[in-house]
């Protein structure tokens, strides 16, 4: 099984040209098993979270607009949904307010008691799509019988077919490279479903005129994936912004970079007690998925500019996490036991909304098996990330990463699993 497993790694480009040693992880023929039960509280969950994700765009189309709100309450809402995003979005992320992404990723932990909650909502990242099919790949090679989830792939086929295209865009901003090979992963399978994929770097895109070029047959794509941030293109970035503008284009991932802003949770949970915030999110989104989602959100805070005093009180004893608003996996994350954490604290606290504070779940170790070197098969314990890929308000499929650590990330000592239904 270990040689079955390592080959469809390796047929899949991954750790082609030395590839291991930034790509590795350890391989396992373990998937994460999802009960019926919990399989459909998982699909509530995705109905509640279109319901806030979509009434989130319509405040943030309120919140934007000077003639419309007048308040230290919307004027939080704007600079908490302002923070970290570049000046060149902030007026097409409000064109479509109610739309949501065709593809969300919901980071979940599962605590001691085993219950879900939500460590990170994000609704602007194309990053993980890749794993999550090869992680399903391994699945069907060692349990090709079982019953399973629909699948990122099969997902997006759909909604491309749905939106009567058979090529998306997927284009990479330079400083996304690292994501290249689980790009192709996603190319290659979304090929087996009829829809060609084109992967292209922004720098390798040329604008003339109202056109993107995009290698040489000089067609006009429709689809793109999404829109990410551009810093090497400025020309193709206003390019693109201003198409989507004009209806020419459209994204999979709409251009709203607040929906993968760590920030939402904190306006969701509304742990101040804010009766005006609670007013604004209850007039935009039903108060049944509000109060559903929020039961999977641990305790959390934006911190604003002030005294340390004030947030160490806010902890009241417990444990908590500071993590940077605008930031991907474990990066700008530190633990209290962090030896960075009162430079971090210093931060949060001379800053707006950069960070939050939010409650650590403790995490749930579960056991699995692994092959180590060699090939020969073990069991440990490992803490889990739960990567749930949500689509139109159902469980698209689901991908673990699981490390020996509490700091649980994408690294050479995770393992990286599919899930089944049983």
């Amino acid at each position: 099984m270990y040689e079955q497993v390592r080959q469809v790694v390796l047929d899949s480009g991954l750790w082609n040209n030395g590839g291991t040693s930034r790509y590795g992880f350890i391989l396992s023929p373990s998937v994460y098993e999802v009960s019926p039960e919990k399989r459909e509280e998982l699909e509530a969950l995705g109905a509640a979270l279109q319901d806030c994700l979509a009434g989130l765009g319509r405040i943030a189309a309120i919140a934007f607009n000077p003639k419309l709100c007048h308040s230290l309450t919307w004027g939080m809402i704007t600079k908490a949904m302002h923070t970290g995003v570049p000046a060149i979005y902030h007026d097409i992320m409000l064109l479509n307010p109610s739309r949501v992404p065709s593809i969300c990723k919901v980071d979940i932990m599962e605590s001691q008691d085993g219950n879900f909650r939500i460590a990170e909502i994000d609704g602007h990242n194309k990053h993980g799509l890749g794993y999550s099919t090869l992680a399903a790949r391994i699945r069907r090679a060692v349990m090709p019988e079982v019953q399973a989830f629909p699948g990122i792939v099969s997902t997006l086929a759909k909604e491309a077919a749905r939106r009567g295209e058979s090529t998306i865009v997927l284009l990479y901003a330079d400083q996304e490279r690292f994501y290249l090979p689980e790009f192709r992963i996603l190319q290659s399978e979304l090929a087996t479903h009829g829809v060609e994929v084109v992967v292209v770097a922004e720098s390798d895109v040329r604008v003339e005129g109202e056109k993107a070029i995009v290698g040489t047959d000089g067609k006009d794509y429709k689809l793109f994936v999404d829109l990410p941030f551009l810093y090497h293109n400025r020309t193709l970035n206003a390019l693109l912004a201003a198409r989507y503008r004009a209806g020419e284009i459209d994204f999979l991932i709409p251009p709203k970079p607040f929906l993968g802003s760590k920030a939402i949770l904190a306006l969701l949970r509304n742990d101040i007690g804010n009766e005006e915030l609670e007013a604004i999110l209850k007039s935009q989104i039903r108060s049944a998925s509000l109060a559903l989602l929020r039961k999977y959100i641990p305790e959390t805070y934006l911190v604003k500019r002030a005294k340390e005093e004030y947030w160490r009180d806010r902890c009241n004893g417990k444990r908590f996490v500071l993590k940077e608003s605008i930031s991907s996996g474990m990066k700008g994350t530190v633990f209290m036991d962090d030896p960075h954490w009162n430079a971090t604290m210093k931060r949060a606290c001379d800053s707006y909304y950069r960070f939050i504070l939010q409650e650590e779940v403790t995490n749930r170790s579960r056991s699995f098996q692994y092959f180590a070197d060699g090939g020969s098969l073990q069991q440990g314990e490992w803490f889990m990330r739960i990567t749930v890929h949500y689509s139109m308000r159902r469980v698209a499929d689901i991908v673990v990463t699981a490390r020996q650590d509490k700091r649980v990330h994408g690294a050479l000592d995770c393992l990286q699993l599919g899930s089944i239904v049983v």
